[in-house]
């Protein structure tokens, strides 16, 4: 279990890591099959934290993960268990998400609170300087301290919620130096980006409120993701701060079936997704497309992006239609059911992975990785068996 990293072979670990990493999502096949592991609030279990500790310690968020670096013979980091700081959201008056130790029990995960935080009638104004309208309209509503825009509480907000997020990005890359120094270890992902339609239908509108503009004011819809196109291109651009080797974290949520029905999917949801991953991959940024939930009614059409510029992620979609739709084209990873890493015993990991590894890594191009992002109720033991097997049996002569 244990990878043996000394300070003495970190380079070079570090350097063999990313060349198979690389090599495997070039499509081609590296030494052995990588690992990629999105552990998350897993790695606070692990490390016998509680989450309200990770959610709002950063020292503790990075000390989770180097538990879990020291410990687990992995080829990536996708960072440490929290992607939120609860001080910096807590110093805004953020009302859009709870947190363990705050608003919810010290060991419990924290809580997304999804309303119609954009109303119809914001969206000419959206369209014509989003911008603006943020500023203006959005930050007011969901933010407690920024509710009368102009004031000095507001002044104060603004200027407490940018100082903390030059705090916590300083903190990310101290943490990502010290990965690399200490643990050999590279990231797996270098900035994030949505799909236009997501980012419309997550935070904005919400999910009740974009399934009834997609009856009343499709148009409008329309307009706002043209809008969004060339944000969320500069957005994954502008986080990953110029890196090219890794792919931009793709969380797609919405685009998965069946919550759009096929005229819904090809008019709304793909056409702007498409032109934002061909616009990263036009300045040389590859996406990992996570595709969570089922995709299957949609591999043909994502089979119309440039060959390499993505990495298919598979949650509950087939992965051998994946594999035979995609897989001359993209590196594929994940699969491996997060009921089974919950609920499963080792020797059912080991055979789920075994079989994985034989019948869609032979020729390449394939990460191993979990289905979905993991959280507390995975088994440490079945973490163990999903590596040692990896290991043991994806390896290319």
């Amino acid at each position: 279990m244990a990878s043996g990293t000394t300070i003495k072979n970190s380079e070079s670990l570090y350097q063999e890591r990313l060349t198979r990493y690389l090599t495997a999502m070039a499509g081609k096949k590296p030494d052995k099959v990588p690992i990629r592991l999105q552990l998350s609030e897993f790695m606070a279990k692990y490390a016998g934290l509680e989450l309200q500790e990770v959610y709002y310690d950063l020292d503790k968020n990075i000390e989770a993960a180097d538990r879990i670096l020291a410990d687990f013979d992995v080829d990536v980091t996708m960072g440490g268990p929290s992607l939120w700081w609860g001080t910096l959201h807590d110093a805004v008056g953020a009302k859009y998400l709870k947190f363990a130790g705050r608003q919810l029990t010290p060991n419990q995960q924290f809580q997304f609170v999804e309303k119609e935080y954009m109303v119809p009638e914001d969206y000419d104004a959206f369209i014509a300087n989003p911008t603006q309208w943020i500023l203006e309209s959005f930050l007011p509503r969901i933010h407690s301290e920024f509710s009368e825009p102009g004031s000095f509480r507001a002044n104060l907000a603004l200027i407490k919620g940018a100082a903390g997020m030059v705090m916590v990005n300083e903190k990310n890359k101290q943490a990502v130096a010290h990965w690399a120094q200490n643990y050999g270890m590279p990231l797996g992902v270098s900035g994030m980006v949505k799909a236009p339609f997501d980012t419309l239908g997550d935070t904005l509108r919400g999910l009740k409120g974009i399934m009834k503009d997609l009856r009343k004011r499709p148009e409008k819809i329309l307009s706002a993701l043209e809008v969004l196109v060339p944000h969320n291109i500069y957005y994954g651009l502008a986080t990953s701060e110029g890196e090219r080797l890794l792919p931009a974290f793709l969380p797609l949520h919405r685009g998965s079936y069946p919550f759009l029905n096929p005229h819904e999917w090809d008019t709304f949801y793909w056409p702007p997704l498409k032109k934002v991953i061909e616009g990263l991959w036009a300045q040389g940024k590859r996406t990992m497309f996570y595709a969570e939930g089922n995709w299957n009614p949609y591999l043909e059409r994502i089979a119309e992006l440039p060959a390499a510029s993505i990495v298919f992620h598979a949650d509950q979609t087939d992965i051998a239609k994946a594999k035979a739709v995609l897989g001359h084209k993209f590196c594929i990873s994940g699969n491996v059911p997060n009921s089974l890493m919950a609920y499963g015993s080792p020797s059912q990991v080991s055979d789920y992975v075994k079989r994985l590894l034989h019948d869609y890594a032979a020729d390449g191009g394939f990460i191993m990785d979990t289905a979905g992002i993991m959280q507390t109720d995975v088994k440490v033991e079945n973490v163990i068996a999903l590596i040692e097997t990896t290991r043991q049996y994806g390896v290319y002569t």
